[in-house]
């Protein structure tokens, strides 16, 4: 048989079969690229529910339902909830309005009423103890203990291996002989009494009630028994003081505080109720939260990597493009802006005086105009004093002893103010190192001095040398 026969009887790629490309498929559109209204190779838009050229959302008869060609199953376009046309579930502010359910029960699969009302359905089941009768918000019964993985042993054999594991330091091993331990006391278990016999034979290993911090709402603290709302954390420790100061956080003052704590010791579990994203409250979602939706700001911004400025992109910035590489002084290619020639700019600088940018301090509008700096020694205003070139006018000299002007203080005729005078060595005013009753400083007798400086009389003669001379 050849690819290309005629043979009516074979399966020829090209026959008068219903193949891929026929022309019954196309007419019918049920071709995926035949030439049908519904078609890949339609590129007409058609809406959904009634077929006309608009898109389904744009629908002007959203209760037609006429679907394509006539062949129905189109939009009602009501109202899941209040069952008016308009608007969807999601933007319903409506009561809720109750309608026949004709649907299938996914329990019996009979028509006519659901899961929840199915005569058939079994007790509830809460998730949190196993039992019936509840639902898992009005629970308050003992938490169900998984003991998948714990061996079920005789007390006083899951205490020996208990011991074992204690002495080899295997914190893995303990806390599941620890299980077992309680898996085989059941409400006779006593954390403070395992403490206590933990130290009484000195193994290395300790239990310790830490408090709490940032427990999240829907989360809860149970006991090795199933008890809930515990209030202290179980840790195993080797030893008994933390190690490190984020270990610290929470641990008990002293062992009278930590036995008093392991009455109330567990492990963090879920609460087994939804938290609600909207109101911030247990027992049911956001989608059924009976308060009004809280909006939710946006914390995502756009910032422009060329101007940093928010609300674009750097592709859509109007500014002209920075170059990182350029000068930062003249905005120029080739050198740095410590090579610059040109004149400093003001931009982006900011004045010290009025606090804004674009201009020097020197050059800041914004203060009172003040005197021009003059030389205390000439009066020059070309130069300040240190930069001065004439010789020093004793008439501008004040003398730092009697405060009056005219000579130096090393030419005053009035005695001493040893009140202005401020010793090098302690900072007290009223004397001189030389006189100072404290102990001169280390550094000053490594320098050679004895804290009198270079020229002092009392400074001891130089290590090098024998004799005065140097």
């Amino acid at each position: 048989m050849s690819w290309n026969g005629g043979n009516d009887d074979g399966a020829a790629w090209n026959d008068g079969g219903d193949d891929w490309h026929d022309t019954t498929a196309a007419q019918d559109g049920a071709a995926w690229g035949g030439g049908g209204s519904d078609g890949g190779g339609s590129t007409d838009m058609k809406c959904r529910n009634c077929a006309g050229p608009h898109r389904t959302h744009e629908c002007p008869n959203p209760g037609d339902g006429g679907g394509f060609s006539g062949q129905g199953g189109g939009l009602t376009g009501e109202c899941y909830n209040c069952g008016q046309v308009g608007h969807n579930k999601a933007d319903c502010t409506n009561p809720r309005v109750e309608r026949p359910f004709d649907g299938t029960c996914n329990v019996c699969n009979e028509q006519g009423h659901q899961a929840r009302n199915c005569p058939s359905n079994p007790e509830l089941i809460c998730k949190l103890c196993k039992k019936q009768g509840h639902k898992a918000a009005e629970c308050h019964e003992r938490r169900y203990v998984d003991w998948t993985g714990v061996p079920e042993l005789e007390d006083e054999e899951a205490w020996e291996k208990l011991v074992v594991a204690a002495k080899n330091k295997d914190l893995d091993a303990f806390k599941i002989c620890l299980k077992a331990y309680a898996r085989a006391l059941g409400d006779n278990l006593k954390l403070p009494d395992v403490e206590a016999a933990l130290r009484e034979h000195e193994l290395p290993v300790y239990l310790k009630a830490l408090l709490p911090s940032g427990l999240a709402k829907n989360n809860t603290i149970v006991d090795m028994l199933g008890n809930a709302d515990c209030k202290y954390i179980l840790s195993f420790q080797l030893t008994a003081k933390p190690k490190r100061m984020k270990s610290a956080v929470g641990w008990p003052k002293d062992d009278a505080e930590n036995m008093e704590r392991l009455q109330s010791a567990g492990s963090i579990q879920d609460c087994g109720l939804p938290l609600c994203r909207n109101c911030n409250e247990l027992g049911h979602i956001a989608k059924s939260c009976p308060q009004p939706k809280v909006e939710v700001e946006d914390t995502h911004k756009v910032v422009c990597g060329n101007c940093k400025e928010e609300g674009h992109r750097m592709r859509d910035c109007p500014k002209e493009r920075f170059n990182p590489n350029a000068c930062k002084n003249c905005k120029q290619e080739g050198h740095m802006a410590a090579d610059c020639t040109e004149p400093r700019s003001a931009d982006g600088v900011t004045c010290r005086k009025c606090e804004q940018m674009g201009h020097f301090s020197r050059d800041c509008p914004n203060v009172e105009a003040r005197p021009p700096r003059t030389c205390h020694n000439c009066g020059s205003e070309d130069h300040i004093s240190k930069e001065c070139d004439q010789p020093r006018n004793p008439n501008s000299v004040t003398c730092r002893n009697c405060e009056k002007q005219g000579h130096f203080s090393r030419d005053c005729p009035e005695p001493k103010d040893w009140s202005k005078v401020q010793c090098s060595n302690c900072g007290e005013m009223g004397h001189t190192v030389k006189r100072c009753r404290k102990v001169v400083e280390d550094d000053a007798e490594a320098n050679g001095g004895g804290g009198g400086g270079w020229g002092a009389d009392d400074a001891p003669a130089a290590s090098s040398g024998g004799g005065g001379g140097w």
